[in-house]
C-alpha cells in the first residue's frame, strides 16, 4: 500500500492537478492526503472537491510532511508537489511502479522543466559541492537531485525532520547512511509554477551540515567556516535572480561553485549504521 503526500502551501490554483494524478494512481487500499500548511487560500477546500484526504498542518514543507508520515501506517510514502500544472506522464503512478516493480528503498523523481532557462542553483551550488565532500556515498540521483517528487519505504522515514525547504537534503543523506539503496525514476518533462524562496540555499545546506556534525564527519568548530563558504554560495544565487543576461548568471554560479572550500580539523569515518526499523 503507499500513501501519497502533497504538502501544499497557497496552491489553490494547481493542487487539484496532482490530487487527480495521485487518484488515477491510488490503488484499492492506497491514500491520497493534502497535508495544507497553513494556507490562507482555498488550497483545502479544492484539494478535497478534487478527491483527496486533507490533513491541517504547520508551515513548512518538512514540518507538514512529518504530519502525513505520522498519520500514516503504509510501507511506502510517496511524496509530491502541489504546484504541477502539466507533465508527460502521470508522475505518482510512475513513481508508485517504480518502487513496487524494484528493489530499491528510495525512487527518486528526475525531470526535465518546461522551462528551459531553469537554472537549479541551490543543487550545483551548494547541495552537490557539500554532499560530495561529507557523503559521497549518497552517489547521483538525477540532476534533480532535490526533487519533489519521490517514493520512501517507510522504514526509512523514522527520526525527525528539518521543518523547512532542507527536508529533501535530509532525506537524501539519511537514508543512505541508514544503508537505503536510491533508484532514479525518468518522469519527462514537467511544467510547475515557480516561486522564489531566498531561504532554501541555506535551509539545503544547514540540513546538510547538521547532518554532517551528527555523523561526526564535521567538527563543531568547523561549522562557522562552513556557513561562511554558503553565505558565499547565497549571495551568488540571489544576484542571479537580479541579473537578466543568463550569460552573466552562469558565470556568477559557476564561480561561486569553484570557491575553495574551508578545511577541515576533523575527517573522522562514519560509524557503522543501525539496521533500519522493520517494515
Amino acid at each position: 500500500m503507499f500513501t501519497f503526500v502533497i504538502p501544499a502551501y497557497n496552491e489553490e490554483e494547481n493542487i487539484a492537478t496532482i490530487v487527480r494524478q495521485a487518484c488515477a494512481a491510488a490503488q484499492p487500499g492506497d491514500r491520497v492526503v493534502v497535508v495544507d500548511s497553513a494556507s490562507s487560500d482555498a488550497t483545502a477546500r479544492r484539494a478535497v472537491a478534487a478527491g483527496a484526504e486533507v490533513l491541517r498542518g504547520p508551515r513548512g514543507k518538512g514540518a507538514a510532511m512529518a504530519v502525513a508520515i505520522a498519520g500514516s501506517t503504509s510501507p511506502w510514502l510517496c511524496f509530491l508537489d502541489a504546484d504541477l500544472v502539466s507533465a508527460d506522464v502521470n508522475v505518482p503512478a510512475t513513481l508508485r511502479k517504480a518502487a513496487a516493480s524494484g528493489t530499491a528503498d528510495h525512487i527518486v523523481g528526475d525531470y526535465e522543466y518546461a522551462d528551459v532557462g531553469t537554472i537549479l542553483s541551490s543543487t550545483f551550488t551548494i547541495y552537490e559541492p557539500l554532499v560530495a565532500e561529507f557523503f559521497p556515498e549518497v552517489g547521483a540521483l538525477g540532476a534533480n537531485s532535490l526533487t519533489g517528487y519521490r517514493a520512501i519505504r517507510r522504514r526509512y522515514l523514522v527520526g525527525g525532520l528539518p521543518t523547512h525547504f532542507g527536508v529533501e537534503s535530509h532525506l537524501n543523506i539519511s537514508i543512505a547512511v541508514a544503508g537505503g539503496t536510491a533508484a532514479v525514476c525518468q518522469l519527462g518533462v514537467i511544467a510547475s509554477r515557480f516561486r522564489y524562496k531566498p531561504d532554501m540555499c541555506r535551509e539545503i545546506a544547514g540540513s546538510l551540515l547538521d547532518l554532517a556534525v551528527a555523523h561526526h564527519r564535521l567538527d563543531p568548530g568547523d561549522r562557522p567556516s562552513w556557513n561562511s563558504w554558503v553565505d558565499g554560495g547565497a549571495a551568488a544565487i540571489a544576484a542571479v535572480t537580479a541579473t537578466t543576461g543568463r550569460s552573466a548568471a552562469l558565470a556568477r554560479l559557476f564561480a561561486a561553485v569553484r570557491r575553495p572550500m574551508p578545511s577541515r580539523a576533523s575527517r573522522t569515518s562514519l560509524p557503522a549504521a543501525p539496521e533500519p526499523a522493520p517494515a
